[in-house]
């Protein structure tokens, strides 16, 4: 008996529920050791760090009983961050020698690398999705994309112009574009995939975020403008104008897990491989969670470590004669520096394990469990195609800083 006929012999129906295996303290130490060991190596660990990310957390995701595979590896991400250092290296140096050439017009000289820079963060984008489908693999089957990724970056290009334009009006619309070129793009073996997800659904579905956000915005500006035009002082305009600001963000800051779990349900339900369609019961306060839980954990964890902190610096001053002077003045002795460089570290690194622990896991896990396949038989018919993607998207996005997600 095969896998395919066990799992529709369990779900009679078609639907293949997905799950998340994968245990929050097995994550949780590999984030922690991945971050330390990440200092003695200078940071080039992180290649091996998020290659381990992605291999527990593809593992752990199934169909049924059968789990997805990560085949990518660390020197791969390497070698893709050297490559896009190359070819990095020449555009920045090219904006360095134009700025010499041309010093009293700098700042028109630094637009060819800005539209330069733009255009790759969108080429790295596609290139570095080619590269994460062509690594996954679902029962010895690799997925794959073909398509260009300059072509791409000219299409979002476009569409950012129209949406700025439409004042982020046309943003579904061009969401929706964007995704369908990607999926129509990619491929399961043999089996060609879709995306049937439309801007008129997702502006029906989140719209009214974009209403809110426009609305409140609109607000302030208009108080901002009343104010400067009523002569208060300048003390008392400036607060109420931060105080408005303020109350813009906390107005926003709640819609962004609601938006974020709509978004998602809808990009996953129009995911088509064929036959093989998906569907989602992701609902829009399930992201509220691990929002939550990360502002809560950082701001425990700076409060504990700010303690640390004082207690360190008081030792520091109480023991080792540290001089509050010169530290006043901004003069650091060898102690001090270390005592600082450790307490950015410390910062740095904690912070991000809390991140990339409710971000990162929380959210996968959610958006997993969510999620249930139907017509999972019809991907018997997929035979391997395809070639492994190249690594130079993946080294674009570490090397432009870019996210584009694990």
């Amino acid at each position: 008996m095969t896998a395919t006929s066990q799992v529709d012999l369990l779900h009679p129906s078609g639907v293949s529920p997905m799950s998340f295996s994968g245990r929050r303290r097995e994550f949780l130490k590999l984030l922690v050791t991945g971050s330390l060991f990440q200092i003695p190596t200078f940071g080039f660990y992180r290649f091996w760090f998020i290659t381990k990310q992605r291999r527990y957390l593809w593992a752990n995701t199934k169909i049924g009983n059968e789990a997805f595979e990560y085949t990518g590896s660390a020197k791969e991400l390497l070698i893709g961050f050297l490559i896009a250092f190359a070819i990095l290296t020449p555009i920045y140096l090219g904006y360095f020698l134009l700025g010499i050439l041309l010093e009293e017009k700098k700042e028109f000289a630094s637009l060819p690398l800005g539209f330069a820079l733009y255009a790759l963060v969108h080429f790295g984008v596609y290139r570095a999705r080619r590269y994460r489908a062509s690594r996954t693999s679902f029962r010895g089957i690799r997925f794959w994309m073909d398509g260009s990724g300059w072509r791409y970056a000219a299409q979002a290009i476009k569409w950012n112009i129209v949406n700025t334009l439409t004042v982020g009006l046309t943003l579904p619309w061009s969401m929706a574009a964007l995704e369908r070129y990607c999926m129509r793009h990619t491929y399961f073996g043999s089996i060609q995939g879709d995306f049937v997800g439309t801007g008129t659904e997702l502006f029906k579905r989140a719209g009214w975020i974009w209403f809110l956000l426009i609305v409140a915005t609109l607000t302030w500006l208009m108080s901002f403008r009343l104010f400067s035009l009523s002569g208060l002082e300048s003390a008392a305009w400036t607060a109420t104008s931060i105080a408005g600001l303020v109350g813009l963000i906390l107005v926003f800051l709640p819609a962004i897990p609601m938006a974020m779990a709509l978004f998602t349900r809808w990009q996953i339900e129009g995911i088509r491989f064929g036959e093989v369609a998906v569907r989602s019961k992701l609902r829009k306060r399930d992201f509220y969670g691990p929002f939550i839980k990360l502002i809560l954990s950082a701001i425990g964890f700076l409060i504990v470590l700010g303690g640390c902190h004082f207690a360190g610096f008081v030792m520091l001053v109480k023991y080792f004669g540290a001089d509050l002077q010169g530290l006043a003045k901004g003069q650091l002795t060898l102690g001090t520096g270390l005592f600082v460089a450790i307490s950015y570290l410390a910062t740095f690194m904690g912070l991000g394990v809390i991140k990339r622990y409710f971000m990162g896991r929380g959210l996968w896990a959610i958006t997993v469990s969510s999620v249930a396949v139907t017509n999972l038989a019809a991907i018997d018919a997929a035979v391997a195609a395809g070639q492994p993607a190249g690594v130079i998207g993946e080294g674009l996005a570490d090397a432009l800083d870019f996210n584009v997600g694990l």
